[in-house]
C-alpha cells in the first residue's frame, strides 16, 4: 500500500485504526479485546502509570515497549503492560506518518487494549520479550 492510499483511508469517515490492527500472537492463550483507553496517565515524578478503560482504573505495574508493527500499511506502537491486578495486556496506538498527523482525527491516535495475554510464566515471558526487543534494536543499528 503506498502512502497516498493510506492518506485516503484516513480521510474516510469510517476509518478506525483499532479495527485495522491485528497483532501477532505473543502467548498460546490470548483474548482479543479491542477496547479504547479513555486516558493513559504516566507520572515521571512518582514513577506511576494508570490506564482508564470504561469505569475501571488499572494501575500499571510493569511495561515494555515493543518494536513498531505494520498492519495494512499503517504503523502502530505497541506496549505490553502488567496491571497491579495481575492482568497482562497488549496496548497499541496508531503512529501516523508525519505528513498525515494534521489530517488524522485526534481520537484515532489514542491507545487501545488490543489483547489480554495469559502467559504461563510472566517473568519468563517478559525476559523473552526483552531479548526480542534488544535483538530488533541491534538489527536497526547495523
Amino acid at each position: 500500500m503506498n502512502p497516498s492510499d493510506v492518506s485516503k483511508i484516513v480521510l474516510d469517515a469510517s476509518f478506525n485504526p483499532i479495527k485495522q490492527f491485528s497483532a501477532r500472537k505473543l502467548t498460546r492463550k490470548e483474548q482479543v479485546l479491542k477496547k479504547e483507553i479513555e486516558t493513559y496517565r504516566v507520572s515521571d515524578v512518582d514513577d506511576t502509570a494508570v490506564i482508564y478503560v470504561g469505569n475501571s482504573a488499572l494501575p500499571i505495574f510493569r511495561s515494555l515497549e515493543l518494536p513498531d508493527a505494520e498492519c495494512e500499511g499503517l504503523v502502530y506502537k505497541q506496549r505490553v503492560v502488567t496491571t497491579k491486578k495481575g492482568d497482562c495486556l497488549l496496548l497499541a496506538r496508531w503512529k501516523p506518518d508525519r505528513y498525515m498527523r494534521r489530517s488524522a482525527p485526534a481520537w484515532s491516535q489514542k491507545w487501545f487494549v488490543e489483547k489480554k495475554l495469559f502467559p504461563p510464566n510472566e517473568e519468563r515471558f517478559f525476559s523473552r520479550l526483552e531479548k526480542t526487543v534488544e535483538e530488533a534494536e541491534e538489527k536497526e543499528g547495523e
